[in-house]
């Protein structure tokens, strides 16, 4: 960000340094508008006053003749390169005093060297280089400006250049990055917070719930929510108050804190159906306490309670429309009719064969009468159900009987090809069950004609 001032501060400062190695060279002083010669003494003074200065600077300063040779090095220069060797070629300073590229691999090349550069007239700014020696063995980056230094005549005589050691400004960046990647984390999680703060909020205002935790002891640290309003209680009411006391039979809450266990429980408080969650939380290991959410379930409830109502009322009614499907009727003893209406289907079939079957084997039922006085349509697997039926009545016994067949029904199981020559048929029911008594009265009445038969005697010969 302030790189550009930087560089101007280091122009400036090679700047002073060539004038005060011109006012070197140049022994003049101006006094009232008029340029004389300096006096020893005074040159003497400012010789002094500058080599201070120069010396002083906190930026090393090194000034090097027209062949290149360093012919000077302030206590900086002194600090960064070590001490000053005027005997040194220029193409070998860059091994003299250790100076790399900015990779700390790749010495700098002779001509590539700032003062070398300032010597052919150019001007050098802001060129980073890498120093490292053997007192100096982590080595330290430095920021090089350099300037040419010319005579009376504007012939280069030499060169001046000016090097701040970027280690304590690096540092100092480091510092700053690192306070600004923190400060910037802060505020990320600052405004993270905020958010999950207005998303709880917005919850809590709109949902019928109640938010709370506790301490380690039990004592309501948090208490908000819209349900507690419709607990009759007012937010925060539970603040300050240990949920033993509140709530003394609660044992959510309890097991929560003991063995640290998280659960769910429904329970009636204050009048309505809650649904409460437990969690515990832990801090290094030991319990801190304990988060958790009631949820205000009274209407779902209640919805759910009718809803099971009217499950069990269609059940019941269920059992009734089945009762009424399939009514097996003992018109007479040890005679059972089944009125068969609308469409027989393979479960409806399935139901009436097990009812009379049931039905048949308790009663010790003689005859089983089928009427299909109400059955509309017969298909194939409408007369097969009927066949199986009066097949299954057949093997417990009993006789099977159809009646009430109507003509199309009875053209329909002409045309399917059914064989009924072992199922009696008639016309009606009226018809069946006379044809059932009459039978059974014939075989009550063959019995006791035959009970009433006297009994064999033995002939004293047989004996």
């Amino acid at each position: 960000m302030y790189l550009p001032i930087e560089n101007e501060c280091a122009a400036l400062r090679a700047r002073v340094a060539e004038l005060e190695a011109r006012l070197a060279t140049r022994p003049q002083v101006v006094t009232n508008g008029h340029r004389r010669e300096t006096t020893p003494p005074e040159q003497d003074a400012e010789a002094r006053l500058l080599r201070a200065a120069l010396h002083n600077l906190a930026d090393a300063v090194v000034i090097c003749n027209r062949d290149g040779r360093t012919i000077h090095f302030n206590a900086a220069a002194t600090t960064i390169f070590g001490e000053r060797s005027s005997d040194v070629p220029s193409e070998h300073l860059s091994t003299r005093y250790g100076l790399f590229l900015p990779d700390g691999v790749t010495l700098v090349p002779a001509d590539d060297l700032p003062s070398h550069r300032a010597l052919r007239g150019e001007v050098v700014d802001g060129i980073e280089l890498f120093v490292r020696r053997e007192s100096l063995p982590a080595g330290t980056y430095v920021e090089c400006s350099a300037r040419a230094i010319r005579d009376a005549d504007g012939s280069i005589c030499g060169a001046v250049v000016v090097c701040r050691d970027l280690g304590e400004r690096r540092r100092y960046e480091a510092e700053r990055e690192r306070r600004l990647r923190a400060e910037e984390e802060r505020l990320a999680a600052e405004k993270e917070r905020l958010r999950m703060a207005r998303i709880l909020k917005c919850l809590l205002d709109h949902l019928d719930i109640v938010v709370w935790a506790t301490d380690d002891k039990g004592v309501f640290t948090f208490h908000d929510g819209r349900g507690a309003e419709s607990a009759g209680l007012f937010r925060g009411a539970l603040v300050g108050k240990s949920a033993h006391d509140v709530y003394p039979d609660d044992l959510l809450i309890q097991r929560a804190l003991s063995a640290g266990v998280a659960g769910h429980d429904r329970n009636d408080l204050h009048g309505l159906t809650w649904e409460h969650w437990a969690i515990p939380v832990s801090e290094d290991g030991a319990p801190a306490g304990v988060i958790g959410l009631s949820l205000n379930v009274t209407e779902a409830h209640q919805a759910k309670m009718e809803l099971e109502a009217k499950l069990a009322l269609i059940q019941r009614q269920q059992e009734v429309i089945f009762n009424l499907e399939t009514p097996i009727i003992q018109v007479w003893d040890r005679v059972l009719t089944l009125p068969m209406v609308g469409v027989v289907d393979s479960r409806r079939a399935a139901r009436v064969t097990d009812s009379l079957l049931a039905e048949v084997s308790r009663t010790q039922a003689r005859f089983a009468i089928l009427d299909l006085t109400g059955v509309d349509v017969v298909d194939t697997a409408t007369a097969g159900h009927m066949l199986n039926i009066i097949s299954a009545v057949r093997l417990l016994g009993a006789e099977g009987i159809i009646t009430g067949i109507r003509p199309n029904i009875a053209q329909t199981m002409i045309s399917l090809g059914l064989d009924l020559s072992r199922v009696r048929t008639l016309a009606t029911l009226r018809d069946g069950l006379s044809l059932a008594i009459r039978e059974l009265s014939g075989a009550s009445g063959a019995v006791h004609r035959a009970g009433s038969l006297p009994r064999p005697i033995r002939s004293a010969k047989a004996v």
